[in-house]
């Protein structure tokens, strides 16, 4: 439409044929042209140009000019597009075999997730399914069927709302509770209990949507100030080394491999700290031992407002060390932070970010030496960056729950569990803020004591915990016993590494 507003049909000015009129190819019409153009001063005004300059302005082959050129003189405008608009669809899917493909991919048990708090119509198959696969059991159960696999894969991709591996395996322990009571009051037919026990169980849902919102409205805040951060922290599924093919591995005890992971939120960025359990436990010293090593290494320097987002996993995260521990980094103003907080989420509702990063593990890499399990880490995923893999050694573990009692009084003022969050700033020495709701008032603790604090701001230094370990710590000797027995299958490197390890 833009190209032939810009031509000009106009009737022939002179003929000059060189042969006789009944054979000669007369023209019926001229054709002028212009391009528009924009001047110094904003004003558009439209230049007369050549045939030869139309083309190469607009980037136009002669033929697409005719075939302009034929449309105004038919029909005095634009060419219409005419594509789809055939009646006969020789590969249009017959209503006969796209219902054989649906119901062939109905045929499959899917399941929902149990983390979807929405109505979501969503479900998911094994991970060890794919389309590839389905369209190859399609062929085996109908090969009089004439479909291709872009027909099965584009029915797959458009009419059904399937993805393949479930989100996770464990469910919360009240939903499930909720829905047990439900069946059985399903049996007697007991109305009453039956919406009571829905109300609740919407409640339930509802408070545990709270917190997602909670950990959604600074993940945008973050990328608009560069001064404040948030992060999601959780320790991943133990993987179990070696990681071999033969049967074997079923009846033996394996050697537990530990990873922490820390989320960050505003860029996607996720930094895994990977360890055997002959390196360490996993306590509330490896997690503050690794919030400390984050922050000293990772964190932007212009932050100053952290934001913690974990489970409430009581000998972890929810203690009375961690919450010494961010109020010593921000009471030090460590980095420069001024500000701490941890969210806790609702019990069996706490599905974060690390918990999708471990979802794309392939578990199926062979795996017999920990650089072999940090390797399959650091592939697993590539936008919108590859993960990065710490290994941790024992330096990095330092003994916070040797150190911090010192500066502290010995007990806490208040109870850990019921607290859903918990916030340090630096306007008051002594105390934390705490909520044993999401919307619920702001309590105040006093975890320390005013000479504490005098000490404190005499000594005017921050202080180094030592290293929470001196030596590696040793496996039990029937542990040790199995993993040499499953060496016969393993390369060399691998039994020399697993015939080193200290044990009772």
């Amino acid at each position: 439409m833009y190209l032939t507003g810009l031509i000009t049909v106009m009737p022939v000015a002179q003929r000059r044929p060189r042969n006789v009129e009944e054979v000669a190819k007369l023209r019926e019409a001229s054709f002028a042209y212009r391009v528009r153009v924009t001047k110094d001063n904003g004003d558009v005004v439209d230049i007369s140009v050549c045939a030869k300059a139309f083309c190469s302005f607009h980037g136009i082959s002669k033929n697409k000019l005719y075939y302009l050129q034929q449309s105004l003189k038919s029909t005095g405008s634009a060419p219409m597009d005419k594509r789809g608009k055939h009646s006969k669809k020789h590969r249009q899917l017959n209503e006969a075999t796209a219902a054989l493909i649906a119901s062939h991919i109905k045929s499959f048990k899917a399941r929902q997730s149990h983390y979807s708090l929405k109505d979501s119509t969503k479900t998911y198959l094994p991970e060890s399914l794919n389309i590839k696969t389905m369209y190859k059991l399609f062929k085996e159960l109908h090969p009089a069927a004439v479909v291709s696999y872009d027909t099965y894969r584009q029915m797959f991709n458009t009419q059904f709302n399937i993805s393949f591996g479930y989100p996770r395996t464990d469910t919360c322990a009240v939903c499930d509770e909720y829905t047990a009571k439900v069946k059985a009051l399903s049996v007697k037919r007991n109305e009453q209990q039956i919406q009571q026990l829905t109300a609740m169980n919407i409640l339930h849902k509802k408070r545990a949507e709270t917190f997602y919102n909670l950990k959604k409205n600074p993940k945008s805040e973050q990328k608009k100030n560069k001064k404040k951060e948030a992060i999601c922290i959780d320790f991943a599924k133990n993987i179990s080394l070696p990681n071999i093919a033969t049967n074997d591995v079923y009846y033996k005890r394996q050697l537990a491999m530990y990873s922490f992971n820390v989320h960050v939120l505003s860029t996607s960025e996720s930094i895994f700290y990977v360890y055997h359990e002959g390196i360490a436990k996993k306590g509330p010293n490896e997690v503050a031992s690794f919030l400390f090593h984050f922050i000293m290494n990772y964190l932007d320097d212009e932050v100053q407002e952290l934001e913690i987002f974990c489970d409430s996993a009581g000998g972890q995260n929810k203690n009375y060390t961690i919450f010494k521990f961010i109020h010593y980094i921000t009471n030090n103003k460590i980095h420069g932070l001024t500000d701490i907080k941890i969210t806790f989420p609702i019990r069996g509702h706490s599905y974060l970010e690390c918990d999708k990063n471990a979802g794309l593990w392939n578990l199926k890499t062979l795996m017999e030496i920990p650089k072999d399990f940090e390797e399959m880490v650091k592939l697993s995923r590539t936008k919108p960056s590859s993960f990065t893999v710490v290994s941790v050694s024992q330096k990095i573990i330092l003994d916070w729950k040797k150190m911090l009692p010192s500066k502290y009084i010995a007990k806490c003022p208040f109870r850990t569990q019921p607290i859903k969050i918990i916030n340090y700033s630096t306007s008051h020495s002594r105390l934390l803020e705490y909520r044993t709701t999401f919307n619920g008032p702001r309590l105040t603790g006093i975890i320390r004591s005013p000479r504490q604090c005098q000490q404190s701001l005499e000594d005017g230094l921050f202080e180094l915990p030592p290293p929470a370990y001196n030596g590696l710590l040793p496996i039990s000797s029937a542990k040790f016993k199995d993993l040499q027995s499953l060496m016969k299958f393993c390369a060399p490197t691998t039994v020399e590494f697993f015939r080193q390890l200290p044990h009772d």
